[in-house]
């Protein structure tokens, strides 16, 4: 039996835990942690999980209990974002700048 995290568990379990709010004052705070940290092997996982994510998951509600129930995260999104899709492809953009940043 696998019971291993994806990556993207992890980064969402990690960072946006129930806690996240006493550590970071904002979501992009707990982004630019998890890059200041992390290798590019698992920055580059977690953007390919979170746009294979993207695929599957059209449905707003769909999205949400996802997120909060089979990827740990406990950020709202809806609180700051128009929607899940809007809020996972900023995190993507933010993966990316930094991936550039690093070359």
């Amino acid at each position: 039996m696998n019971n291993q995290l994806t990556e993207l568990q992890q980064f969402f379990g990690a960072y946006f835990h129930q806690d996240w709010v006493d550590e970071h004052a904002t979501a992009d705070e707990v982004i630019d942690a998890f890059l200041l940290v992390s290798s590019t092997d698992v920055i580059t996982t977690v953007k390919e999980e979170i746009l294979e994510l993207l695929k599957y998951y059209t449905n707003e509600s769909n999205l949400l209990e996802n997120l909060l129930h089979k990827q740990y995260c406990y950020y709202y999104y809806p609180h700051e974002w128009a929607s899940g899709p809007l809020w996972l492809s900023h995190i993507v953009r933010k993966i990316e700048n930094h991936l550039l940043l690093k070359q």
